[in-house]
């Protein structure tokens, strides 16, 4: 079977997430802003506040925990799924599925792939033009794939002589032993067998074979009583027969993803196992204890390779920290804390961050290789498995030394440090520690450890920037990320100097030699700086084939732009180039959008060709990220409280540190949620007022440079320094 260069691992993102029903609403106390001397800008902001918020599609994939957490856990008034959004997003975590190791789910819609991983590449996105024979495969035991399934959908014509993949034609490819053959089940989408002996067995065809690399799992979907010592065993090319030694034990669970297909899951690490190597020559599945009286049902068998996102672990931190230090929370705190501790040390260890003060991600196909290799001819030799995306830039094959996730990880290491100071302090919280707990002291000294790394092994000092990544070749890749340097000054990883070198490439003060957009070509969409200033045709994951068919600028992760991201621009434009700066450009995106929506909104505007590229989203794709699946939209309010009023929580005290511009000399808020209650917070130069409306469940401490207040009933407080 040969994979159409038009078909697409995104469809089954944006197909889904277009179907999904945004549910936010806003009531008359929610949170809004006022300006001194920026006429219209505070009432644009508030419009943005509601319209993104309003307008959302309900997320809940792991990628997007902290987006959300950074522009809600301070509204107030605010609801979707008809709760309040600080207690849909505490569920959202407590509910979050962690695995015993630690590993935190990428909670991403079912596909036929990974459970806890993206759900794309999925078995037939192998590139060239044999397909998928001889290195994938998978059996679906019906006869019309799911809307998930679209990627199968599309290949319901293979070449011919290949191996059959759907509905009878794969029931007829399976040999079975003990057991009774019952059909297919439509309703179930699933094949009903039935045990008829001592040692019910399913063995698959011999005409497929398997590469053990592309393979690293097998999953099998299925429902039976009595399950037990299931196993899969498998012969590679020159085994003569069957062996207890090539054998791995599987027990289906129910996930998350049950729900949908009906059946448990298993699946089974094969890769962990030191005999599944080189060509698989055939597989069987053993049942050896199962309810004899009762038919049972498979849905699917199927490989997929590693799909899992180890920054899953540092968003899931960082969100939760954002969560409690808005909120308070000490009964989310008692629970979540323990499951954070896990997270960071499955980060710490899977990722290698305690040998080498990096991230280094060695899961399978997490090499960081380019998935094909282009020739000077135009021709291209695929590399299926290699380059497996990490992260929310899922076409991008950072892994192996990689810094998007180290950036993330050390946000998570301080995060982490904050809280465990805070419990330590307030033995009273009663919170879990034993010897899970970390110590702060540690934390912050490994922090610093691993920032000194990235300034010195990812900073290429000819171009003045950070590349993405090095990979296992130690051959380092930089498109002009500008969302790998942006958010490296926003967390802090970025040394000062280091800083303000990026900001000025970014500014566009400083050409980099081979850059194809330079100058004020890098906010040519206006809203947001692109995602990268180099054309990109040759570093992709494998299973995003063509990426010339697309312009610069046609796709997001080539030169596109996403507006959420612009919060990470404004706020390290804040730190490094001052208030003013930032203010300017927050006023650009202002310009930007108001005449968006003066022509009749972002999709007319995009439709219609006047923003310069397509708008992705709703079911297409493009080089703009503006609504639907784009929840981090929400975000760029967020540059007013947190940047230039300078509120910061820190899990115990709110500090207030603004940053005001000249144009605008005082700023004021109206119903900012902490700890449960509104507050009416104004901010000038030197100056502050809090006004508690109530009395707060508990005290609520403030401070202003070195003055503090603590608040315990209705009222003003004033500070000044």
């Amino acid at each position: 079977m040969k994979i159409k260069p038009e078909v697409r691992w995104i469809s089954l993102w944006l197909v889904l997430t277009a179907a999904a029903c945004p549910g936010g609403r806003m009531g008359g106390d929610a949170t809004r802003f006022s300006f001194r001397g920026a006429p219209g800008a505070d009432a644009w902001v508030n419009t943005c506040i509601r319209r993104f918020f309003t307008n959302r599609v309900d997320e809940g994939a792991t990628y997007a925990l902290e987006y959300q957490a950074i522009a809600d856990s301070w509204l107030h008034d605010a609801f979707m799924g008809g709760r309040l959004i600080q207690e849909r997003k505490r569920t959202r975590l407590l509910d979050t599925p962690l695995s015993v190791e630690g590993y935190v789910s990428a909670q991403q819609h079912i596909s036929s792939s990974q459970d806890d991983g993206w759900p794309f590449p999925v078995w037939p996105q192998v590139p060239g033009e044999t397909g998928y024979e001889g290195t994938t495969f998978g059996w679906h035991f019906y006869d019309q794939p799911q809307e998930w399934e679209i990627v199968l959908r599309h290949h319901v014509n293979p070449a011919p002589g290949s191996p059959p993949f759907l509905g009878k034609g794969a029931r007829a490819a399976w040999e079975l032993t003990d057991l009774d053959d019952h059909g297919l089940d439509a309703g179930r989408h699933a094949w009903t067998l039935a045990p008829a002996g001592k040692l019910p067995t399913l063995t698959g065809p011999e005409e497929v074979k398997l590469d053990a690399f592309n393979c690293p799992y097998i999953q099998i979907r299925m429902k039976a009583a009595g399950l037990r010592d299931a196993c899969m065993d498998w012969r590679r090319a020159g085994d003569e027969d069957w062996s207890a030694s090539r054998r791995m034990y599987f027990r289906p669970e129910t996930t998350p993803h049950s729900a949908t297909t009906g059946m448990r899951h298993a699946e089974l690490p094969l890769h962990r196992h030191p005999a599944w190597t080189g060509t698989i020559e055939r597989i069987r599945f053993r049942f050896p204890e199962i309810a004899q009286d009762r038919p049972f049902f498979i849905r699917s068998i199927f490989t997929h390779w590693d799909t899992r996102h180890l920054v899953n672990n540092a968003i899931y931190i960082k969100a939760a920290w954002e969560h409690f230090r808005w909120t308070g929370d000490l009964d989310f705190l008692r629970v979540m804390l323990p499951r954070m501790r896990r997270a960071l040390r499955f980060m710490m260890d899977e990722g290698h961050a305690r040998e080498l003060n990096h991230i280094r991600c060695t899961w399978p196909g997490h090499d960081g290789r380019p998935g094909f290799t282009v020739h000077d001819d135009g021709s291209k030799t695929p590399h299926p498995g290699h380059g497996k995306g990490g992260s929310y830039w899922d076409l991008l094959p950072f892994g192996w030394d990689d810094l998007y996730t180290t950036t993330h990880y050390y946000a998570a290491l301080r995060a982490m440090a904050e809280l465990e100071e805070a419990a330590d302090a307030h033995p009273g919280w009663a919170i879990p520690d034993g010897f899970a707990a970390f110590d702060p002291a540690a934390l912050r000294t490994h922090a610093a450890a691993v920032k000194e790394t990235v300034n010195r092994k990812f900073w290429d000092r000819e171009d003045g920037r950070f590349v993405g990544c090095i990979d296992r070749d130690g051959v380092a890749h930089d498109y002009g990320f500008t969302f790998v340097n942006l958010e490296a000054i926003h967390y802090g990883i970025a040394t000062e100097p280091h800083a303000e070198r990026i900001m000025t490439w970014i500014e566009g003060d400083r050409i980099v030699e081979g850059d194809t957009a330079t100058g004020e070509d890098i906010y040519a969409y206006r809203l947001a700086p692109r995602a990268t200033t180099r054309r990109n045709i040759d570093w992709y994951t494998f299973s995003w084939f063509s990426p010339e068919v697309n312009p610069f600028g046609g796709q997001i992760q080539d030169g596109g732009a996403v507006l959420g991201f612009s919060f990470y621009d404004i706020m390290s434009r804040i730190r490094t180039l001052g208030a003013d700066n930032a203010w300017t450009r927050l006023m650009e995106i202002r310009a930007w959008d108001e005449e968006v929506q003066a022509y009749g909104g972002y999709r007319k505007y995009y439709a219609e060709g006047r923003g310069g590229t397509t708008l992705q989203g709703g079911g297409t794709a493009g080089g703009i990220g503006i609504d639907f699946e784009f929840t981090e939209s929400s975000m760029l309010a967020a540059v007013v409280p947190l940047g230039f009023m300078g509120l910061q929580p820190d899990g115990d005290t709110l500090h207030i540190e603004p940053r005001l511009p000249e144009a605008c000399p005082a700023m004021r808020v109206r119903n900012l949620r902490y700890r449960g209650v509104p507050l009416d917070i104004t901010v000038a130069p030197g100056r502050a007022a809090v006004e508690l409306p109530r009395h707060p469940p508990k005290p609520i401490r403030i401070t202003l440079g070195e003055t503090t207040r603590v608040l315990t009933q209705p009222g003003i407080a004033r500070f000044s320094r």
